[in-house]
């Protein structure tokens, strides 16, 4: 069992897990977590068997440094973000 609870481990919930972090996909299996390293590949997507986890598959939840003052951008990178993102909706 990880570190979490099964319930708590819900698709789309982020999460630390050897040594990367991934994010939490859907499974039919309560016993079967599957994740998927972020900025990973869907080649990369890792089904852990809980009742056979071990030590080094306990998630815990992921964290990331709050972004300072000098991380923001200005409208026109603000705008290429919005429009690349717009444009994988389409």
């Amino acid at each position: 069992m990880t570190a979490f609870a099964q319930s708590s481990l819900q698709p789309g919930k982020l999460v630390s897990l050897r040594g990367r972090d991934w994010i939490v996909l859907p499974s039919e299996d309560r016993d079967l977590l599957i994740v998927k390293p972020l900025g990973g590949s869907d080649d990369e997507i890792t089904g852990i068997y809980l009742p056979l986890a071990l030590k080094g598959d306990q998630a815990s939840d992921a964290s990331f440094e709050k972004p300072a003052a000098n991380d923001l951008g200005d409208i026109s990178s603000a705008r290429l973000l919005y429009d690349s993102v717009a444009a994988t909706i389409s």
